[in-house]
Order: structure tokens, then sequence, then C-alpha cells
């Protein structure tokens, strides 16, 4: 068989496996290995054993679980009641405001947290049944959660990105920065759209009512709440930026900044840092099996020479780089729906860098696409994690069939941002490009 069958056939079985309901890191580590046997036997299991040790060693791998650990901890630490208070004071007068805020706070734990799941599963908690309350229309309210949740994959720390960084051997700084200028974009974006739709259907969004409305004073007291996460986020990121250090050693001064707020609200407990302890461990073993399983299976296929040969086929093509890079975005986008971001991360990208690279396309900006393309995965059906993180979240009366369509219009938002990035590219490359030369 030649390595493009081989291949395929690994992909197929994989597929196969995940139709089961096998996790996906089982899927690709046994598909890997008992490739692999077959291949070239039991000593091919040596080869894997130290591939895999070698690259779980690396040390950018350490910044994973600590800014997972500084995200439990703001989130534990009431840090995101705060921040609604205030929005609730801010912007309740407004159409739509409750849920122009509600993006706010999401692109605010965004850079706090790194992950997508505690912004999602904080407001599913407290802005959506606040806002349901208020008569907000049910599918604006809890689409914009599940939407604003996702912009912890674009605006830094993101855990994606360290991981991209890991793969691709690129810079995470440079990562960071090409992710700001998009994470503010796609949030205004958000905003715009419930803003405007709320001023044109007031019943949608209507403003609280009169005896809710709060004084200057109020409004004022309530920014204090900014304060600590505000401060935490410009040390994060203004030790990589800048830098003061690297970006591992900067998860550790977040994991410790977030230490500190909890202390300063007294929200540090022996009990909550167990707590947050254990859900940094299960997300980091969770990440660390399915790089294991995604490392084994793409060793094999890397192995055969079908990265090499795949590489030279297509950059051998008559055809339009612009066309590849286009197909190359349409894959994440359609593999998005079934398979996990690490998953996607691992297998695609040993195969499409060195084509991208080839075909003279900037990394940074490649890479901040597939970012894009991941975000609107998480709130894809069948299986974005945002919409089971908010089916688990949301109030009675909410469906799957609800939290499925009320996704729709910020998929298509994330869809024409996506495309502005590419027609655009300094969009991106603009703030690497300053601070980084």
């Amino acid at each position: 068989m030649s390595p493009f069958e081989i291949t395929g056939l690994m992909f197929a079985s994989m597929l196969l496996l995940m139709a089961t309901g096998l996790p996906v890191a089982f899927c690709l580590g046994s598909v890997g290995v008992l490739s692999a046997l077959f291949l070239w036997g039991t000593a091919s299991l040596n080869v894997l054993y130290f591939s895999v040790l070698n690259i779980m060693n690396n040390f950018v791998l350490i910044a994973v679980p600590l800014f997972v650990f500084m995200g439990y901890v703001l989130h534990e630490s009431g840090i995101a009641n705060d921040l609604f208070d205030a929005v609730h004071l801010w912007m309740g007068r407004l159409r739509g405001g409750l849920g122009i805020g509600t993006v706010a706070i999401c692109a605010i734990m965004a850079a706090m947290v790194g992950v997508s799941g505690a912004a999602t599963i904080s407001m599913g908690v407290i802005a959506v049944p606040a806002m349901l309350e208020r008569k907000y229309n049910k599918d604006i309210a809890i689409g914009l959660v599940q939407a604003g949740g996702a912009l912890g994959f674009l605006i830094p720390p993101s855990m994606m990105m360290i991981m991209y960084a890991f793969v691709s051997g690129e810079s995470v700084g440079r990562l960071f920065a090409g992710g700001v200028v998009p994470g503010v974009i796609l949030a205004v974006l958000y905003m715009i759209y419930v803003g405007v739709r709320c001023h044109l259907q007031p019943q949608l969004g209507p403003a609280i009512s009169d005896n809710e409305r709060a004084s200057w004073g109020e409004k004022v007291s309530s920014l204090k709440g900014l304060i600590l996460p505000g401060m935490l986020i410009m040390a994060v990121l203004g030790c990589i930026f800048f830098g003061v250090t690297s970006p591992t050693e900067a998860a550790a001064v977040g994991a410790t900044g977030a230490l500190a707020c909890a202390a300063i609200r007294k929200a540090l407990t022996w009990k909550m840092l167990m707590e947050t302890a254990q859900k940094t461990l299960n997300v980091a073993g969770f990440t660390a099996l399915i790089i294991i399983g995604a490392i084994v299976f793409s060793k094999v296929y890397t192995g055969l020479g079908a990265t090499a040969m795949i590489k030279s086929a297509i950059v051998g093509l008559d055809m339009s780089p612009w066309i590849i890079l286009i197909v190359m975005q349409l894959s994440f986008f359609v593999l998005g729906m079934f398979l996990d971001d690490l998953a996607i991360l691992f297998l695609c990208m040993p195969i499409f860098l060195p084509i991208i690279k080839a075909l003279g396309f900037d990394p940074v900006w490649f890479a901040i696409m597939y970012v894009v393309n991941m975000q609107m995965a998480y709130i894809t059906p069948p299986y974005g994690i945002n919409l089971f993180y908010m089916k688990a979240v949301a109030p009675k009366g909410v469906s799957m069939g609800d939290i499925y369509r009320s996704v729709i219009p910020f998929v298509v938002i994330q869809l024409a941002a996506l495309i502005l990035f590419m027609i655009f590219p300094k969009l991106i490359t603009w703030l690497p490009d300053l601070l980084f030369g």
C-alpha cells in the first residue's frame, strides 16, 4: 500500500472508532499504535515512546495548567459576578445593553482565563437568567454568551495559541499579539449586531425598568470590581509583550496574581484551592491525553513520508495559492464540527504548515485564522463544545434546538470576520510586527 492509502485508512479507522463514542484521545492513540505495529513491528513502540516523552517535556507546555489554574481561581473568587453587576448598572438602560455588556465581560474573562468554557459557564449561570428575566429574546441571550465565551480562543492568553506555538515553533508572544486586534474586532461585531437588532426590534432586548437604574455614585462604585482583573491582565500580557518574562513565566505570574486577587477578596479558602486544583488537573490531564494520542497518530503518517508527499503534490499544482488556503480553511471548518481543536491541530498542522510556508504566506496570519476557525467549531452543531456547556447551565425551558438555532447569526459574523482577516492580513500582523519587529 502507498503512504496515501495507509494514511487514508488510518483516518477512516479513527473516524469509525469515534462513531462508537470512544474518546478522541484513545481513537487517535490506538490507531497510531496499531498502525506502527503493523508497519514496523514492536521496535516502533520505542520510537513512539521517546517521541512522546521528548515532546511532553517541552517547557512551553507548563503554561497550559498554569493559565487554566489562573482562570479557575478568578472564576471561583466571584469576579464574574462583580463584572456583571457593573454592566447591569452602566449598560442596562440601553436597548440590548445587558447583552452588549455581557459580550464585553466575555472578552475581559477571555483575557483573564484563556479558555472558552469558563466565560460560557459563568455567563450562562449569571447573565442568561438575568436577561431572560428582563424579557430578552431567548436566542439572543444564549447565542451571545456562547459566541462571547469562544473569544477565549482568540484574546490572549489563549491556550489554543500556546498549543499552536508548541506545534509550529512560532513565538507565543507574536501569536498573542496577533490575536488582540481580531479578538477586539469580533467582540465589537457581536456588540454591534446585538445593539442594532435590539434598537430595530426593542422587544428583543428591552432596557431595564426605571426603578432598577442606578445613580452615578453607584455606577462609579461598581467599577472597583474591574481593578483587580484589569491589573492582572496588564501584568500578564505586559510581561509577555515587553519581554520581561517568557510566556511560561508569565503564566506563573498570572497564577500567583490570581491567588493574590482571591486573597484580597477574602475568597481564598482551602476548599476553593482544592477544587480549582482538581479542575485544573482534569483539564490538563484531558489535554495531555489528546496531545499524546495525536502525536502517536501524526508520527506514523509523518514517518511514512505522507507529509512530504502531500506538500510536494500540492505545491506543484498549477493552482492559485489562495485557492489552496481557502480549501484549508474549509477543511478546518468541517473537521471542527466533529473533532476536538487540539486533535485538528496535531493532525493537520504537520501537513499544512510546510505548505503555507512554501506558498509564502505569513505563518502568524495563518495561525490566527486557524484560531478563528476553531472559535466557529466551538459553537457549530452538532458537536460544538460551547453548545453542551450552555445546555448544562441553561435555565429550564431552553432546549437543544434553541441552543443550536441561537448560534447561527454569530457563526455568520465569525465567517464574515474570517473573510475580513483573509482580505486584510494587516489586521492580524500589524501588532506583532509593531511589538516584535
